[in-house]
C-alpha cells in the first residue's frame, strides 16, 4: 500500500535525510565563484595551445591546467544536476544546470585543440612522451589517445563537433522534461480502495499488489501518458538515433554501436554473445513464466503481472534507517574496511532519501571527484528499495575508493564496471537474507529465491532485449530505412514476445520502448546484463575465497578507470571476453528456477495464497 496519499515538498523532510551538497559547494555563492572562476582557468589552459610537443614537461603542465579545467566544469555540473533534480520544477535551479550545461559547451569548444594537436605528432614522438617519468601520472590516457587515432579529427572538425554537443542534446533533454515533469499520470486506487496521486515510483509498487486489478488500473493510467504523447515520443526516440549514427560516421566508425563500445576498448563480440546467450536461455524464461503464470492463477500473462511476488512475505515496510543495519550486515562479505567506510557515509548524510514533488524519479548515485558521493533515493519501504539502497551503495563506494586512490583523470570509471560494482552488492544481500531464512521456511526462502529470479531477468533478460532493439534501431538508420512509430512498436512487439515467451503482446507493450530514458544514452543498457554476468562471477569468489578475493575486489573498485574495463576485470578473476560468465550467470538463474520448482511441487505456492 502506498505510504501517504499527497507527495510531500522538500521543505517537510527532515535534514538528515537530505543529501549534504556543501561538500561540492558550501552553498549557490561558491558554486558562483567557481563559475566566474572558470574563465581564466579556461584562459591558462588554452594558451598552451600550439606548444604540446615541446618537451614532456610542457605537455605535462598543459595537461595539468586541462585537467582543472574538467575539474571545475565537474563539480559545476554535478552540483547544479543535483540541486536541478531535488525539484524539476524550480525555475532556478533550472537556470543554473543550463549555465552549467552552457559552460562545459564552451569549455569543450576551446579545449578542442588538445587531442589533434597531440595527434599531429608521430607516433613514435607521442610514444615517447608517454614513456618519460615525467607524464607517468597520464600513461594511460597517452596510450588511450593512440589507440583512437584514427577517429580523432581536425582541431576544426573537432571544435565543431563541440559547439554542435548544444543542439545533440536537445531530443535527450526534451524526453526528460516529458518524462519528469510534464507527463500527468492522474489518480489510482490502491488496494484499501483509496485516491492516490499516480507517481513513477508509486507505480512500481503498486505492480507488486495481489490485487490484478490495482495493477491493471495503474499500468494503463501510466502508459495511457505516454501513448497519448506516442508521435512525440518516436520523433525523440528516432532524432536521437539519428544523432548517434551522425557522429559515428564524423568520426570514421563502422557504426555507432562500435563507436559506443569503443569508448572503452569494449569488442562488439563481447555484445553480440550477450544476446546470443540469453536468447539460448529461452527454455528456462520459458519455465519461469509458466511458473509465475501458474502462481498467479491466470490463463495469460500481461506485462502488470511480472513484477508481483509470487510467495509474499507478510506485507511489511522498512523504515531507512532499518534498511541501513539490513545493507550493512548483508555486505559483510566485503570486508571490515569495506562495511566501516559505507556506514560512515550513511552517517554523513550520502543519501536523499524520501520522494518529493517535483523530485527526479528512480534512483542513482553520482558525485564530483573530491566529494563524497551521493546517492538519490524515492523510498516507499519496500524490500526491493532496500535492495536499491545496497545497490546505489556499491556506486558510491566504487566512486569513494577510486577518488581516493586514483588521479581525477584516471578516478572515473565506466559503466562498464560500475554496474558490476552495484549488482555484487545485490546478490551478496541475497545471499545473506536467505542465509538468515529456515531451511524449513519454504515459503521464505522461495520468495528470496523469486526476488532473485525477478532481478535475473530485470537485469540480464530485459536488459539483452533492450540492447538488441538499440542495435536493430541504429541498424536500420544506418541502412537509410526510417524510425517510424510503427517500426518501433514492431521491434519491441517482437523482442517482447521472443524474450518472454508466454506473456500476452498488445499495443501498450509494444510502446514500452517510449518509456526507458536509458535509450538516449545509446549502447549503455547491454552493461546491466554483463554487470550482472560478472557481479555474480565475483561474488561466488568473494563467498569461496575470503581475505583474497575481498583485496582483488578492492583493487578493482579503487583502480577506477586507470586501465579498461576487460583488463582489470581480468586480474580480479573474470573474462568478459569469454562468454562463460553470462552462460554461467544464466545457469545460476536455472538452478533458481529449478528450486522455485522443486519448493512448488511441495505446495509453496497454495500455502502463499492460502
Amino acid at each position: 500500500m502506498v505510504a501517504q496519499a499527497e507527495v510531500l515538498t522538500r521543505d517537510q523532510i527532515a535534514v538528515e535525510d537530505t543529501w549534504d551538497l556543501s561538500k561540492i559547494y558550501e552553498d549557490d555563492a561558491a558554486w558562483e565563484s567557481d563559475a566566474a572562476l572558470l574563465a581564466h582557468q579556461l584562459q591558462t589552459a588554452v594558451s598552451h595551445r600550439g606548444m604540446l610537443d615541446a618537451s614532456p614537461m610542457a605537455l605535462a603542465v598543459a595537461l595539468d591546467d586541462v585537467m582543472t579545467v574538467r575539474l571545475t566544469l565537474e563539480r559545476l555540473r554535478v552540483y547544479a544536476s543535483l540541486r536541478r533534480d531535488e525539484d524539476t520544477t524550480d525555475d532556478t535551479a533550472l537556470a543554473r544546470y543550463e549555465r552549467a550545461t552552457a559552460l562545459a559547451i564552451e569549455a569543450g569548444e576551446a579545449l578542442a585543440f588538445v587531442e589533434p594537436d597531440l595527434l599531429a605528432l608521430p607516433e613514435e614522438r607521442l610514444a615517447a612522451f608517454a614513456a618519460d617519468p615525467i607524464l607517468r601520472r597520464y600513461r594511460h590516457l597517452l596510450h588511450d589517445l593512440q589507440r583512437r587515432r584514427p577517429h580523432v579529427r581536425s582541431a576544426e572538425i573537432e571544435e565543431l563537433l563541440a559547439q554542435g554537443a548544444d543542439v545533440a542534446r536537445a531530443a535527450s533533454d526534451a524526453f526528460g522534461a516529458l518524462d519528469n515533469a510534464d507527463l500527468n499520470f492522474g489518480t489510482v486506487k490502491d488496494e484499501t480502495g483509496r485516491e492516490v496521486t499516480l507517481t513513477k515510483g508509486r507505480h512500481g509498487l503498486l505492480m507488486e499488489s495481489r490485487n490484478r486489478d490495482v495493477r491493471r488500473e495503474a499500468h494503463e493510467a501510466l502508459t495511457g501518458a505516454y501513448v497519448a504523447h506516442r508521435h512525440t515520443l518516436a520523433a525523440l526516440h528516432g532524432a536521437s538515433v539519428r544523432k548517434d549514427v551522425y557522429y559515428a560516421k564524423v568520426r570514421r566508425y563502422g557504426s555507432a554501436r562500435e563507436a559506443a563500445l569503443s569508448d572503452h576498448n569494449i569488442p562488439e563480440t563481447v555484445y553480440d554473445s550477450l544476446i546470443q546467450a540469453v536468447r539460448e536461455a529461452a527454455p528456462t524464461m520459458e519455465r519461469f513464466m509458466e511458473l509465475r503464470r501458474r502462481a498467479l492463477g491466470l490463463d495469460r500473462l500481461a506485462i502488470y503481472d511480472l513484477r508481483v511476488p509470487l510467495a509474499p512475505l507478510p506485507l511489511r515496510r522498512y523504515d531507512y534507517r532499518e534498511a541501513v543495519e539490513i545493507v550493512l550486515d548483508g555486505l559483510r562479505m566485503l570486508g571490515d574496511r569495506y562495511v566501516e567506510d559505507l556506514a560512515t557515509g550513511f552517517d554523513t548524510r550520502w543519501v536523499d532519501v524520501h520522494e518529493t514533488k517535483g523530485k527526479r524519479s528512480g534512483a542513482y548515485s553520482w558525485g564530483a571527484y573530491g566529494a563524497p558521493p551521493v546517492i538519490l533515493m524515492n523510498w516507499n519501504g519496500t524490500l526491493n528499495d532496500v535492495f536499491t539502497l545496497a545497490h546505489e551503495a556499491g556506486h558510491a563506494m566504487h566512486s569513494f575508493y577510486a577518488d581516493a586512490a586514483q588521479p581525477y583523470h584516471d578516478a572515473g570509471y565506466p559503466i562498464f564496471l560500475a554496474e558490476i560494482a552495484s549488482t555484487v552488492n545485490e546478490v551478496l544481500l541475497t545471499w545473506h537474507l536467505l542465509g538468515e531464512t529456515a531451511e524449513e521456511d519454504d515459503l521464505g526462502r522461495f520468495s528470496l529465491l523469486n526476488r532473485f529470479a525477478d532481478g535475473v531477468y530485470g537485469t540480464l533478460v530485459v536488459q539483452a532485449q533492450f540492447a538488441e532493439f538499440e542495435h536493430l534501431t541504429h541498424a536500420r538508420v544506418e541502412g537509410g530505412q526510417p524510425l517510424t512509430l510503427e517500426v518501433l512498436n514492431d521491434l519491441f512487439g517482437d523482442l517482447q514476445a521472443a524474450y518472454t515467451p508466454g506473456l500476452e503482446i498488445d499495443d501498450r507493450i509494444r510502446m514500452r520502448w517510449a518509456r526507458v530514458p536509458h535509450f538516449y544514452r545509446a549502447f549503455y543498457v547491454f552493461q546491466y546484463a554483463t554487470g550482472l554476468s560478472a557481479a555474480i562471477a565475483l561474488a561466488q569468489r568473494l563467498r569461496d575465497e575470503g581475505a583474497p578475493a575481498q583485496e582483488r575486489y578492492l583493487d578493482l573498485l579503487s583502480a577506477g578507470g586507470s586501465d579498461y574495463p576487460l583488463p582489470l576485470l581480468q586480474r580480479a578473476g573474470v573474462d568478459l571476453t569469454s562468454p562463460e560468465p553470462v552462460r554461467a550467470a544464466l545457469a545460476e538463474f536455472d538452478r533458481v528456477v529449478t528450486e522455485m520448482e522443486r519448493l512448488a511441487a511441495r505446495g509453496v505456492l497454495e500455502a502463499a495464497t492460502a
